[in-house]
């Protein structure tokens, strides 16, 4: 793209999620990765609200084939779009559905200067983890194959929900923990942590990585959300949603 294109295309985008509302976009034309994460970050400065960290999709291999991507991808969090236990939330136009996660807060700088990026140290850098339900979505009416739309669309992240903190926070066992999905007390989906790169902690590992070869760092008081730990769910204005995270407690919403 042109750069003028690419400004009038992080414009709409922005003006879109402002608004919660769909646009007409053809981010089929967007060239290259780098171009699509480029467009990302023009429509965040446009947001015009603090970030407050990063929300990762398809860090499973389920959810990458629901949502049609090869790889998965990120976006920045916006303050007005991370909730913490917020029991009813509106659900705007083009919402995809909802993804069961992790909320990693970040007790540090990671990864420090000379720091190797590995599950040990990402699990040294992390102050605690809460269960988390994260909303996603398109702002474009069409829909696009392929990872560079969804990543210039926000990463397809439209908000973060994040549950209580329960107990002290051991990143020891994390793996292991099981995760239920109810809609309407009902069982919908089983799913384990081991399902997000084989251990939530690798995906804030991935983050960082990827953060950085681009020269920046995740910050201490940065929220990672991990991505699906079960199916990504479809759910529609007037559904009760609630997730058990074991050991880690439980999260619930009304949509509306």
């Amino acid at each position: 793209m042109y750069f003028e294109l690419k400004d009038a295309t992080a414009d709409i985008l922005a003006k879109s999620r402002r608004h919660n509302d769909v646009c007409d976009l053809p981010l089929d034309l967007i060239s290259s990765e780098r171009e699509a994460y480029d467009i990302q970050a023009i429509a965040q400065d446009a947001l015009g609200f603090e970030r407050r960290g990063y929300a990762i999709i398809g860090s499973s291999e389920q959810s990458r084939r629901t949502l049609g991507l090869l790889t998965p991808i990120y976006s920045e969090i916006p303050a007005s779009a991370l909730h913490a236990c917020v029991k009813e939330f509106q659900l705007p136009a083009g919402t995809i559905g909802v993804q069961c996660e992790l909320a990693f807060t970040m007790l540090r700088p990671y990864p420090q200067t000379g720091e190797p990026v590995t599950l040990d140290s990402a699990a040294d850098a992390v102050l605690d983890c809460r269960p988390a339900i994260g909303i996603i979505g398109r702002r474009t009416r069409r829909v696009f194959a392929g990872d560079r739309a969804a990543i210039a669309d926000f990463g397809l992240h439209v908000a973060t929900i994040c549950g209580d903190r329960i107990g002290t926070f051991s990143p020891a066992g994390l793996a292991d923990i099981d995760v239920t999905t109810f809609l309407f007390k009902q069982t919908v989906f089983a799913g384990r942590a081991t399902s997000v790169m084989g251990n939530p902690l690798n995906a804030v590992a991935w983050l960082a990585d990827r953060l950085s070869a681009n020269g920046r760092q995740l910050q201490a008081g940065d929220i990672v959300a991990t991505g699906s730990c079960t199916a990504i769910l479809q759910v529609w204005p007037g559904q009760h949603l609630a997730a058990d995270f074991g050991p880690l407690g439980q999260i619930e919403c009304i949509f509306k």
